[in-house]
């Protein structure tokens, strides 16, 4: 008995583990998503992962693709990092200053569209990496 116990405690907590891993890989799917659209200056794939009505708007990150330091940037330029369970970090080398800064884009769950971006914005120095 206690071994078929361990047995089923131990099966519980591979398919724990399992949901959880694709709940990251779905999340760390939108956030590469929307940063190839950011790269591309794309509008229209922008509001297929993102949030209707979330600030800044896509047109508003279009235009602060320069002031970012990320307009001549692709998005093999980036390296995408997970900050924390709902936030990735797409790191870059601004190419004005030379400083190394992440555009943070925070994810969400939506019982309808599945995961979707509900922020993006920039973090500099020190927090823009977990190394």
């Amino acid at each position: 008995m206690k071994k078929f116990l361990f047995i089923l405690v131990c099966i519980f907590l591979l398919g724990a583990c399992q949901r959880e891993d694709e709940g990251k890989d779905r999340r760390l799917v939108a956030a590469e998503h929307m940063l190839e659209a950011i790269a591309e200056g794309n509008k229209r794939k922008m509001e297929e992962v993102y949030v209707e009505g979330a600030v800044p708007h896509p047109n508003d990150i279009i235009k602060l693709k320069k002031v970012w330091g990320i307009e001549n940037l692709s998005y093999q330029d980036f390296h995408i990092e997970e900050a924390s369970i709902h936030v990735f970090h797409a790191i870059y080398e601004d190419a004005q200053t030379g400083e190394e800064k992440a555009l943070a884009l925070r994810v969400k769950e939506d019982p309808e569209r599945g995961v979707l971006i509900d922020f993006v914005g920039v973090v500099e120095g020190s927090n823009a990496s977990s190394k």
